[in-house]
């Protein structure tokens, strides 16, 4: 008789780590999990539909990666504004890092990472109604597909 598997457990985003640099290099990142409420690095698979006199056909179309986040806005040093008007102002792609848990190593078949580099856009510094916190909306673009530390291993 074998032994069952364990039980998989859950990735609960309650210790995340968000991290965004000021610049191209990873040198610069900064963790902004303290300010952190949503967290995707998403694909956006488009399609393309062909319409002919023989019917309509769906085709694949491009995979766009984005980075969307929403970060509560904060003035302190190395948080929020500070992270992000240096990220938009460099007017190059800035360098970013995504793990399920900030409090252990992050690159392992445990806690895989997903980095790579996105495009900084314009954003609103302040956002929300009276007596709420102000929250920062992002959706940036990814240059290319997110590199996955350690590769998906394939058979």
């Amino acid at each position: 008789m074998s032994t069952p598997a364990p039980e998989p457990q859950p990735l609960i985003l309650n210790n995340a780590s968000l991290k965004i640099s000021t610049d191209e290099t990873v040198l610069n990142l900064k963790e902004l999990a303290c300010v952190t409420n949503h967290i995707e690095v998403s694909p956006d698979v488009s399609i393309t539909t062909l319409d002919t006199m023989c019917g309509s056909r769906d085709y694949p179309g491009t995979i766009k990666w984005a980075l969307i986040a929403t970060l509560y806005q904060s003035f302190d040093p190395d948080a929020t504004e500070d992270v992000l008007s240096q990220a938009v102002a460099g007017g190059v792609p800035v360098a970013f890092s995504v793990a399920g848990y900030r409090d252990v190593a992050s690159g392992t078949a445990t806690n895989p990472e997903w980095s790579g580099l996105v495009i900084p856009q314009p954003y609103s510094p302040i956002n929300g109604d009276a007596g709420d916190a102000s929250t920062v909306e992002l959706e940036w673009s990814i240059v290319g597909e997110p590199t996955r530390t350690p590769p998906v291993a394939t058979p």
